[in-house]
């Protein structure tokens, strides 16, 4: 899409509302047409592993507006502004909470899970 603006001549603000959901079987009305719909998504939910690499992977397409829909929770929402903090020149709020992406787990009791 961004190509084709460009080609067009068009500079329009790139936005982006991802389900949280990994629905590859969805059918042609999405994620609703599954059999577990609508209570038993659970198990499909994004990891925020996903949500951080899916925010590195739209902004480096040239979306600036990264936002969450469906099964989208607030530590999803705060993957994304971690992920972007350079970008944004800002810490999301709530960083102060945790060290970022597992750094916590140096501490833990389990030498192989510090390891």
């Amino acid at each position: 899409m961004k190509e084709a603006l460009e080609k067009a001549g068009l500079k329009a603000h790139l936005m982006s509302q991802p389900l949280a959901y990994h629905t590859p079987d969805a059918g042609k009305q999405g994620f609703i047409d599954l059999p577990e719909f609508p209570f038993g998504l659970e198990p499909r939910v994004l990891t925020r592993w996903d949500a951080q690499r899916y925010a590195r992977e739209a902004y480096n397409l040239g979306v600036r507006y990264i936002g969450g829909c469906c099964g989208f929770e607030p530590y999803h929402t705060r993957a994304i502004s971690e992920e972007l903090t350079k970008e944004r020149g800002k810490e999301a709020k709530g960083t102060e909470k945790h060290d970022l992406w597992g750094g916590g787990l140096t501490m833990h009791t389990k030498p192989w899970v510090r390891a």
